[in-house]
């Protein structure tokens, strides 16, 4: 299970014409998302403690600039990430994060670093030399609780969502 943002239909459309950018194999356009904190697989009263915990954050809404390429994991993911994260969106990544620590005891092993996967690369494919042709302007208004299907790989379910103010 994962925290993340979860991009309606008209933003949804403009991610998959910026991987359309890229070479790779792309991501399915309904699994784009921003993961905000993962908490990985989780007991049902650790969910419990989540979907409470996650109904008292507080954060605004904010408008996320997706406008930089990002090349993550060895370079085989190709993906698309703001150049200037808005402090609400760091905000609300970092009271999620502690919250799964707390529930779970599993603490971030990296820096965070908002993104959204777009394509998975082998080696012999290239990478973008440019930015994106237009950055994709995406107003947040909520994020979600999701699980991974285990036995679908980039298949999620949202299983809880929450509003900003």
């Amino acid at each position: 299970m994962f925290f993340a943002l979860w991009p309606g239909e008209d933003v949804r459309a403009r991610l998959a014409a910026r991987a359309g950018e890229s070479a790779g194999r792309p991501v399915a356009a309904d699994g784009y998302h921003m993961t905000l904190a993962f908490a990985g697989a989780v007991e049902a009263d650790d969910r419990r403690v989540l979907e409470a915990g996650a109904a008292g954050v507080s954060g605004e809404a904010f408008v996320c600039v997706l406008d930089e390429m990002a090349w993550l994991g060895a370079g085989d993911i190709a993906a698309l990430a703001p150049s200037r994260p808005p402090p609400a969106l760091l905000a609300l990544a970092e009271h999620l994060q502690r919250l799964v620590a707390a529930a779970t005891g599993r603490v971030p092993t990296h820096r965070y670093r908002p993104h959204v996967t777009l394509a998975r690369l082998t080696a012999a494919d290239p990478r973008w030399a440019a930015p994106p042709s237009e950055p994709v302007r995406w107003a947040v208004a909520d994020y979600v609780l999701c699980r991974s299907r285990r036995e679908q790989p980039g298949v999620y379910d949202v299983l809880a969502r929450w509003p900003l103010s």
